[in-house]
């Protein structure tokens, strides 16, 4: 069940801040692993998406949808905690600048999730016309699109790491003087 304090899984899992709330740290940390199971979602995609493109000619649409939809519920899920976390960042603990960050990949993530599936429907439509050469530039055209977004959202991570090392530097200090 969501919680107010973090809507996609159990708030008591987050060590608290002192005011109450969990560190701008441990929002940090909760986002990477978010960002790992994101990827972990594109793997099943992938599967799901090459176990239908398998099935050619009579493919099992129904089964393809159902294992979507189920990803696309993960996917949501995801989404609404980091959409908590860069809120809670930026209102919270006044990291503007982290928020923004986290902000930029969630918005390259759409973009990401969309080409994706674009891609998807243009390698479907390259197994039903192999020989069309414009399904085979509109592949060629999202391949490039999905490595240049690959490489925003590398940038923006390289980003978030560089803007947040004085945290971790604090949590480090903070260690050593107990």
């Amino acid at each position: 069940m969501a919680s107010a304090n973090c809507p996609a899984g159990d708030p008591a899992a987050s060590p608290k801040h002192s005011n109450g709330h969990a560190s701008p740290l441990d929002l940090i940390r909760r986002f990477h692993k978010l960002q790992t199971k994101r990827v972990e979602g594109y793997s099943q995609f992938e599967e799901a998406f090459n176990t239908f493109l398998g099935g050619a000619p009579v493919y099992d649409f129904n089964a393809y949808k159902q294992r979507v939809a189920e990803i696309t519920v993960a996917f949501r899920q995801i989404s609404e905690e980091i959409i908590h976390i860069k809120n809670s960042l930026k209102d919270t603990h006044n990291k503007g600048e982290i928020s923004a960050i986290i902000e930029k990949i969630q918005d390259l993530e759409e973009v990401k999730l969309k080409s994706t599936a674009d891609l998807q429907i243009a390698r479907k439509n390259a197994s039903d016309e192999p020989e069309s050469d414009a399904i085979q530039q509109e592949i060629s055209h999202l391949h490039q699109k999905l490595d240049d977004l690959a490489q925003e959202i590398t940038d923006s991570l390289e980003d978030l790491k560089f803007e947040s090392e004085d945290l971790y530097a604090q949590e480090i200090e903070d260690e050593t003087s107990r």
